[in-house]
């Protein structure tokens, strides 16, 4: 058994493949591919800097037809491994870097599941559940990749949980190049990082210092021995 009992679920396509699924930056292959990289890699920092052991899932390792099955599968393979609470992520979310982790496996432990709304309060940038309060197969059937998905797992969670999800302060997520530009268009007291990184990629006006990213930060990343409408009201954490 893991001594953690709390682990990070990084759940993502390699940004070889996420680039083409989501062309960042129209007509413009190599640029796209920087863009996912940098996300991608952005993400794996942010969750590596948690107090966490994280497991890193890419489509490589995925197993499954659908999104919702591959996911579930995921969180399944975390729980076998030992873990009593998955907080599972994706690699879109640019200030994933600012979520207070030990504040989410607080409320897990408190036997409240987690939900990171986006602003549009359809989708999720973080999922987070006990192992009491996964139903595999009820939660690879939810609709996933719609807007009716915040929905649908507020009422499967509340179900499964016995209580209200908390849901944290919502965040953007970046899935398109409307949503990079609106991204880039932040005012520079705002900007993380990433979107000086971003900048120095696309060749924005907004020239600023190109972040240093580091050693890879794969060795923090591996599997450890040691040991994811309704009309409920919910709390939300900022």
């Amino acid at each position: 058994m893991p001594e953690d009992r709390t682990a990070i679920l990084f759940f993502s396509h390699r940004p070889e493949r996420e680039w083409q699924n989501k062309w960042f930056v129209r007509r413009d292959h190599a640029k796209s591919r920087q863009v996912a990289e940098a996300f991608y890699e952005h993400t794996r920092q942010a969750a590596a800097e948690s107090p966490f052991p994280v497991l890193e899932v890419t489509d490589a390792q995925q197993r499954g037809d659908s999104f919702g099955t591959r996911l579930a599968n995921a969180v399944a393979d975390a729980f076998a491994e030992g873990y009593d609470r998955v907080v599972a992520v994706g690699s879109d979310c640019p200030s994933l870097h600012e979520v207070d982790w030990e504040s989410v496996e607080a409320r897990l432990e408190a036997g409240c599941p987690v939900l990171g709304p986006t602003p549009d309060d359809e989708g999720t940038y973080l999922i987070g559940m006990t192992r009491s309060q996964f139903d595999r197969q009820v939660f690879a059937a939810l609709p996933w990749q719609t807007p009716a998905l915040l929905a649908a797992l507020r009422c499967h969670l509340a179900d499964t949980a016995g209580t209200l999800p908390v849901l944290l302060a919502p965040r953007d997520d970046v899935n398109s190049p409307e949503e990079l530009r609106r991204l880039l268009r932040r005012p520079p007291s705002s900007a993380s990082a990433l979107v000086a990184h971003l900048r120095h990629v696309l060749g924005s006006a907004h020239q600023e210092a190109r972040p240093q990213w580091g050693r890879s930060m794969r060795p923090a990343l591996r599997r450890r021995s040691r040991a994811p409408p309704s009309s409920l009201t919910s709390t939300r954490v900022g």
